[in-house]
């Protein structure tokens, strides 16, 4: 059955399928269960992130059978905006207090603004089998009026392997893990730092606060 599913993929990619572009519903549910902790503390989510992507006309490729590029991947709504919002929601959700970019804050509220580097979604054809990855990729960077700087850069890939009658289903799954998992890689950075700094998001206190976060996993 496994081999019957895989031809059946495969001969899909090499046939019409490869030649349709494929709508790519940006997720927006939040994460099951949350992540706790933000305590109440402010944070200000500019929206939205800027866009500093290679590939800016689509968000992925469709592909046949002997692995060419044959149609998009397009996103349905503006994915610069999409980021900046869903980690909004995300922490609004983990019990911070979320503000706008305009709104009155406390000189210790912590301050972020993203880049969207990459989101992409293609499949990996092999001999025998295929599968979905999708990398995603964001710059953060947070200051505090306290003075407080750091930057971190976070790249993921969401796979979907096997093989699905419905392609575009199976885009979506890859897409779905992918922001997953970045954004539980992103909540839990802004709370470790935060947990590193207790006065951050609260009263000000006297003195400036001077933080550098390296690049990458630590």
């Amino acid at each position: 059955m496994r081999e019957t599913a895989v031809l059946v993929a495969l001969t899909c990619l090499a046939s019409a399928c490869a030649f349709t572009d494929v709508p790519l519903t940006l997720p927006t549910s939040g994460l099951d269960p949350t992540i706790p902790g933000g305590r109440g503390r402010q944070v200000i989510v500019v929206v939205p992130f800027s866009d500093e992507r290679q590939i800016r006309e689509r968000c992925g490729m469709q592909k046949n059978g002997y692995n060419m590029d044959t149609a998009d991947a397009i996103c349905q709504s503006d994915p610069n905006s999409w980021f900046a919002q869903l980690l909004a929601d995300e922490l609004r959700a983990s019990g911070f207090s979320v503000l706008d970019d305009d709104a009155e804050h406390r000189p210790t509220a912590l301050r972020i603004e993203g880049s969207l580097i990459k989101i992409f979604v293609e499949p990996v054809i092999g001999v025998w089998s295929g599968s979905l990855e999708a990398d995603l990729s964001v710059k953060l960077r947070v200051t505090t009026q306290t003075g407080l700087e750091a930057e971190r850069t976070f790249f993921v890939k969401g796979w979907k392997g096997g093989a699905q009658a419905s392609t575009s289903q199976i885009f979506q799954i890859a897409l779905h893990r992918a922001t997953e998992t970045i954004v539980i890689e992103m909540v839990n950075a802004i709370l470790e730092l935060m947990d590193r700094y207790p006065q951050l998001g609260f009263q000000s206190t006297p003195g400036t606060v001077l933080a550098h976060l390296e690049e990458g996993p630590r």
